[in-house]
């Protein structure tokens, strides 16, 4: 009998918090790694991505019936889960038999709870190429002991046991880039991240995987080991090149964590988009650079290349508040680099969180003023949640029963919660969340600013989407 060769992989459905910006989903990287990784292998890999296309439960059960694979894939980060968990309990319930594989952020920061919850077979954690490709095998083969798998949980004689970790892989370049035939970009919202954008046909893409530093509110640092590793950037580079020429993608978007942190890195990177005339296409980094890392010399070959706009994570106007979450980062060496850039002509959006531990009604303050006065396009203010896998979450979490938790609860960033983690009263935050925002909408030159930037990136085919959202987004602070 031919065995079975085929894996079906799957992003639920966006939590409840997140549901107004299904406009802003975006390719499932993650998934096109695994899915890529696999094809290579010899595997037969369907992506389906809930996020993005609605497929009722019947149809879903009835391709999954057909495709009989060997396993399938849930992955989800914090803002999916509870969606992953409906997915999960109803295939179980229908498919009996099914090999139900869970990862992403989530299952690894809590694979005991996740495993349980949704009733899977297997939780891959961590990195998961290496793993699943590992995994995938030993179930074709009808392999029984699963200790020797490194960076699994799974069940055994009613026990949960989680195997030792995986190594992380040391040459990413070995990995095939995305399986973008399956995860088209041309098939998403031209609205990703809620940013203005140069061009509508826009992609993400990585250049490196990881983070050195140990940010209190941030679970990446944990998943990916406290380490980085850079993709070469031939690699990097032909990608951009396949993307454009086999998609007509004209703007990118990187999703590093550290994108700036290997200075060579990002200059040569940037040389050799312009060796290869790529520099015509457009280049953001929203996923938010150390602007500790940036420097003329950089900003100047990021702006020849085509770069135009980031997002500058700064979290705290306060010193203070900023040592306490491990940042290490200087608020006089962000004002120096953002005049940099503002004056390089880059539009920058900026990160803030309000309501750390160490908050109190001065250092929420200052955090306002902070980012009143620097020259950034615009700002985004959130509130913290102890997210699994950051360290305030271990903190937080030893007080709270997580059975059956409600984790749409920390995932809403734009929203107060009992999970607040100062010891200021909620509606003193609910207070300076609106005074943050309408401080800086109501400056005489922010919209100004704005309309400069709206009218220059405008887009027919984000008029609903960019019009509605971002009035409904502001008007809401200046008037409830």
């Amino acid at each position: 009998m031919q065995p079975k060769k085929n894996v079906i992989l799957i992003r639920p459905e966006m939590g409840r918090a997140l549901k107004g910006n299904t406009n802003q989903v975006n390719p499932p990287i993650g998934l096109g790694y695994l899915a890529a990784f696999l094809e290579r292998a010899g595997y037969h890999v369907d992506v389906l991505d809930l996020a993005n296309r609605q497929i009722p439960m019947d149809t879903l059960v009835a391709f999954i019936k057909r495709r009989n694979p060997i396993l399938v894939g849930i992955s989800a980060l914090t803002a999916y889960y509870m969606r992953m968990k409906e997915l999960s309990r109803s295939l179980r319930a229908t498919l009996k038999e099914l090999v139900l594989v869970l990862g992403g952020v989530h299952p690894s920061s809590l694979p005991k709870n996740a495993m349980l919850e949704c009733d899977a077979n297997f939780i891959v954690i961590g990195e998961g190429e290496q793993t699943l490709l590992e995994l995938t095998r030993a179930i074709e083969t009808g392999e029984s002991n699963f200790s020797r798998i490194k960076g699994i949980a799974y069940r055994q004689d009613g026990i949960v046991k989680t195997t030792a970790p995986r190594e992380l892989i040391e040459d990413i370049d070995s990995l095939p880039m995305p399986a973008w035939h399956k995860i088209n970009p041309n098939r998403y919202p031209k609205n990703p991240h809620g940013v203005l954008l140069k061009y509508v046909e826009v992609a993400p893409i990585v250049s490196s995987r990881g983070c050195p530093f140990t940010c209190t509110y941030c679970a990446s640092c944990r998943f990916w080991g406290q380490r980085i590793r850079f993709r070469s950037v031939k690699s990097v580079v032909d990608e951009i090149q396949y993307l454009h020429e086999k998609y007509g993608i004209r703007e990118i978007h990187f999703w590093d964590d550290n994108i700036t942190l290997n200075r060579d890195h990002i200059i040569n990177l940037c040389k050799e988009i312009i060796r290869r005339g790529l520099n015509k296409m457009a280049f953001n980094a929203p996923n938010g650079v150390r602007v500790d890392t940036l420097d003329k010399t950089m900003l100047r070959w990021m702006k020849a290349a085509g770069f135009y706009s980031m997002t500058f994570a700064v979290e705290s106007g306060s010193a203070r508040v900023l040592r306490e979450m491990k940042k290490k980062i200087d608020l006089v060496k962000i004002l120096k680099n953002t005049v940099i850039a503002h004056d390089l002509g880059f539009m920058i959006n900026s990160f803030f969180i309000i309501g750390f531990p160490g908050d109190t009604k001065e250092s929420i303050l200052k955090t306002i003023q902070y980012a009143n006065s620097i020259p950034f396009t615009y700002c985004v203010f959130f509130h913290l949640k102890p997210l699994p896998g950051s360290e305030i979450f271990m903190t937080w979490s030893s007080k709270v029963d997580l059975k059956n938790f409600d984790w749409d609860r920390l995932t809403d960033y734009m929203h107060v919660s009992q999970e607040a983690l100062c010891k200021l009263p909620m509606e003193y935050l609910v207070k300076m969340y609106k005074r943050a925002y309408t401080a800086k909408i109501l400056r005489i030159k922010t919209f100004p600013v704005l309309a400069f930037w709206s009218l220059r990136y405008f887009h027919f085919a984000q008029l609903r989407l960019k019009i509605s959202n971002m009035l409904a987004y502001y008007l809401k602070f200046l008037f409830v």
